[in-house]
């Protein structure tokens, strides 16, 4: 790609402006999630601009690789999925929104390699400085109750919840608010952490290795004085992970793609197993265990009924919006915590896909992901290890947590896809090596046009 060199020096986005949107974006979606498609498109549109005013055109944006066209296909039998859905409309609603993503994240990804050095310096930075405030921010709050929160309602009493679910009342005034409200918040900071964590390693600042050990630390009380158990295993996970990757990341990263197709093969017969071993009467287990068990049996058990197609995208939420999952009429067996239903939704990504997407869409989810977490061996050799942790995270928590078809959590996952890019563009210009083994005797410094053609994530 010829890059004129009129345009690199004077059409780039203004350097605080470009800054800002990555110091912002990370901050306010570790605040407020639900914002996170606004951010995506914060995110995407500063790179995709920053690399169209340097030269490069809207084709050279999106590249036919193997993960782009299997993410492809995956989103279009979710458009044909939607037509026997149980509200066709809301199929097609998260079929659009899961098209669009693939789109924007890919392109993105694309533009990341196009953009100024300079551009790239202090994104990284920026972002890494953003996602350690969101952190903060978090750890404040879960250490003191709220109170930032709780201020902030107090002072204007429209921004207090509609009812007491995560919140207590005292004459009008907000006294305490659940840590478990903040659920949705550690997801993201557990999302941000790896990608943060390899831009600062990447940075050229003084005592990086301290600011890393820092920004882990912060991370990591916060995620596990939280409520969100899944993040805890999420954050244990990608530990051992990047451990791993460190030493052996391509075994790592293959193992991770074979691990992720198990879980789809696996997702129903386990889910069987478990409820039939009684794990959901063990007095032992959290309720929240039990309910999980309960939850994945009976929707491990509706599979069956439609097994090749499923029942249709977003249909377990629809379904139950509608009142036909109405929990207070479901059978509840002596000794449940909950009624036998697919309540909102399944609790796991794996089990969620079998039962609305049915067999194709397995196989399509878990060829699209392997096609993804393999591409990152492309990556430069010290981004690999944060690339597989990130996906590690990402996968414990798309395991135990969140419907697949909440918009903030689709969001998410692809802008934390975009930062790692971002890190490993970051690491390039920091001079690490784009291949992962390569003997004493052949290492040498690439130049820049070479790293940026070694750099073809997916």
């Amino acid at each position: 790609m010829a890059i004129d060199p009129t345009v690199a020096t004077h059409g780039r986005i203004a350097p605080r402006a470009f800054a800002a949107v990555f110091f912002l974006s990370p901050l306010i979606a570790s605040l407020a999630p639900r914002v996170t498609p606004g951010t995506m498109t914060l995110v995407g549109m500063a790179l995709i601009l920053a690399a169209l005013r340097r030269g490069t055109s809207w084709k050279e944006l999106i590249v036919p690789s193997a993960a782009f066209l299997a993410c492809l296909a995956f989103s279009l039998y979710v458009f044909l999925n939607a037509s026997w859905a149980w509200n066709p409309g809301a199929g097609f609603a998260k079929a659009a929104l899961l098209f669009g993503v693939i789109l924007v994240v890919f392109a993105t990804v694309s533009a990341v390699r196009a953009i100024d050095d300079q551009q790239v310096r202090s994104a990284t930075v920026a972002f890494a400085a953003g996602a350690f405030f969101g952190a903060l921010y978090l750890l404040v709050e879960l250490l003191f109750d709220g109170a930032i929160t709780r201020f902030v309602m107090n002072i204007i009493p429209a921004l207090q919840p509609d009812d007491s679910k995560h919140a207590t009342f005292v004459d009008g005034a907000v006294t305490h608010l659940n840590a478990n409200r903040l659920n949705q918040n550690i997801t993201t900071i557990m999302l941000n952490a790896w990608p943060a964590m390899l831009m600062l390693s990447a940075a050229a600042l003084r005592y990086r290795c301290g600011m890393i050990a820092l920004f882990l630390a912060v991370s990591a009380v916060a995620v596990f004085i939280s409520e969100h158990d899944s993040s805890q295993l999420a954050l244990l996970g990608s530990v051992i992970v990047l451990a791993l990757a460190w030493k052996w990341p391509r075994w790592v990263v293959r193992g991770l793609a074979v691990i992720w197709c198990l879980g789809f093969a696996l997702a129903v017969p386990i889910a069987h197993l478990a409820y039939d071993e009684g794990l959901h009467l063990n007095k032992s287990l959290p309720n929240s265990y039990k309910a999980r068990v309960i939850l994945w049996g009976y929707t491990s058990e509706k599979v069956l009924e439609h097994p090749l197609v499923g029942v249709g995208v977003n249909t377990t939420r629809e379904r139950d919006n509608a009142g036909v999952n109405d929990r207070h009429k479901a059978p509840r067996p002596e000794g449940f915590v909950m009624p036998r239903t697919t309540a909102h939704h399944s609790h796991s990504m794996f089990l969620q896909t079998w039962y609305e997407l049915g067999a194709i869409g397995a196989v399509l989810l878990s060829i699209a992901g392997a096609l993804v977490i393999l591409g990152t061996t492309t990556l430069p050799r010290n981004a690999q290890p944060f690339a597989a942790a990130t996906f590690a995270a990402f996968a414990v928590i798309a395991a135990f947590a969140w419907g697949m078809w909440q918009t903030w959590w689709i969001c998410a996952i692809a802008l934390a896809a975009v930062y790692v890019c971002l890190g490993a563009r970051a690491s390039l210009l920091a001079g690490h090596s784009a291949v992962t083994k390569r003997s004493d005797s052949q290492q040498k410094a690439p130049d820049s046009d070479s790293r940026l053609q070694a750099f073809a994530i997916c």
